[in-house]
């Protein structure tokens, strides 16, 4: 009932679209944003702390996406539940491990980096729709490819003198020389391009990257590895290069294989050599046939000679968060994720743990026999990141989430496209949106 006293305020539907098309703007390119810094993880709000720049523009989306309803809470479809349940799992042994024979804080400050990463991050990052999540795909896969294009001719320009990029970052070329980038870490890069190059195959397989453009990133992608000197980064790449290669094109696998003997074929007519620093470092481990000639294998290995130890002592509880590496007569924390999450969370973490990764193989499997070029990426990024994640710590960092999460939706749009959810193949809908 109207009142003369009450005077209800006129609201002007075009002002109301205009301000939700202005939160769908920001959202959107808070997105693309969080994506293009993804590489920086030097840029951080506080040098000792793990919140990036790019984190900074993620949590921005988070918010806009919460105005405008773009929180996509079914990012895995009907495995999204076993998921959260894996993630909660893992947490909870390394909660009460770390409350009973650990550090509260030190979880807490754990806890949350892979809360954010593994659970957080999916709301935002992963789209409902194959038009919409491509593009961020494409967008993530030509941020790389341009930051390690730059990132070797700043290598090749201080040449000799590592130190001419200290103004980047004190480890953008290390005092061996190898290619830290804008991660400031050799072994970071390496893991990160080999992460990306799934996806390069994966763009041009479903007819979104051109051959003109596919060819030089990978070209831009496998030098950057070459400079990196990393034995993990190398293993991972030409792992991932072959099952793609072989489970996306079947039997014309040998098209792609003949492009590339004739590209590498073209390199070593025009007189390319191999950087020194691989040479030295992983061809000389090679040759020898001595792998603990390869960086610092001996030393990680006692670590995880170490662990295993450590695991058999383990019962229901693990050292708690963070604890390893204060036990450890080394003063370090094992490289090995499993054996890191199973001596400091216990069992329950690594069941936690081994059933996210389960999740991860199923979707690839199952994705694999509607789609072959989505099934082909979710496996070539299981295996470079199975590869990455034996010889790493904790493994939140957002630089290996994302290309997870990335490859499992691409696998996850494919079996709701069986279902008739999206009739058209991804790169179609794209072009026609186009």
């Amino acid at each position: 009932m109207n009142s003369p006293y009450i005077r209800t305020p006129e609201v002007n539907p075009y002002e109301r679209v205009s301000e939700f098309q202005l939160f769908e703007l920001v959202w959107r390119w808070s997105l693309y944003g969080g994506l293009a810094l993804l590489p920086f993880m030097m840029w951080r709000f506080h040098p000792d702390i793990q919140l990036t720049f790019s984190d900074g523009f993620f949590v921005i989306a988070l918010a806009f996406a919460l105005f405008t309803g773009r929180l996509n809470v079914n990012f895995f479809g009907g495995v999204t539940p076993l998921w959260i349940l894996a993630i909660l799992l893992m947490l909870a042994g390394l909660g009460a491990s770390s409350f009973v024979n650990g550090d509260p804080i030190r979880f807490g400050i754990v806890s949350s980096q892979y809360l954010f990463a593994y659970l957080i991050l999916p709301l935002v990052i992963l789209l409902p729709r194959p038009q919409e999540q491509l593009p961020l795909i494409a967008i993530y896969v030509a941020t790389v490819v341009a930051i390690e294009a730059f990132s070797i001719a700043m290598f090749y320009l201080n040449s000799g003198n590592p130190s001419g990029t200290d103004w980047i970052n004190h480890n953008f070329v290390t005092g061996a020389e190898r290619l830290g980038s804008f991660f400031g870490s050799a072994n970071r890069n390496a893991a990160f391009v080999s992460l990306t190059v799934p996806f390069v195959l994966y763009l041009a397989r479903a007819g979104i990257w051109p051959l003109w453009a596919t060819i030089p990133s990978m070209l831009v992608l496998g030098l950057a590895i070459l400079l990196t000197a990393s034995v993990t980064g190398l293993t991972s790449s030409l792992l991932a290069i072959a099952l793609f290669v072989f489970a996306a094109y079947g039997k014309h696998a040998w098209k792609v294989v003949v492009v590339c003997v004739g590209v590498v074929s073209l390199l070593w007519a025009s007189g390319f050599t191999l950087p020194e620093t691989f040479q030295e470092r992983v061809l000389g481990a090679a040759e020898s046939g001595d792998i603990s000639e390869a960086g610092t294998y001996t030393g990680r290995m006692a670590l995880v000679e170490e662990a295993i130890k450590l695991s058999d002592e383990v019962g229901f509880l693990g050292l708690g968060a963070d604890q390893f590496r204060a036990v450890s007569d080394e003063e370090a924390p094992v490289h090995n994720v499993y054996l890191l999450i199973w001596t400091e969370g216990g069992p329950f973490s690594l069941l936690g743990w081994l059933l996210a990764m389960g999740i991860f193989a199923w979707i690839g499997l199952r994705s694999f026999a509607t789609d072959r070029a989505a099934g082909a990426l979710v496996l070539a990024v299981g295996v470079a990141f199975l590869i990455i994640s034996n010889a790493s710590t904790h493994i939140y960092a957002r630089m290996w989430v994302i290309p997870v999460l990335f490859a499992m939706q691409a696998g996850v749009l494919c079996l709701q496209r069986e279902k008739r959810q999206y009739p058209q193949s991804p790169a179609a809908e794209v072009h026609a949106i186009a």
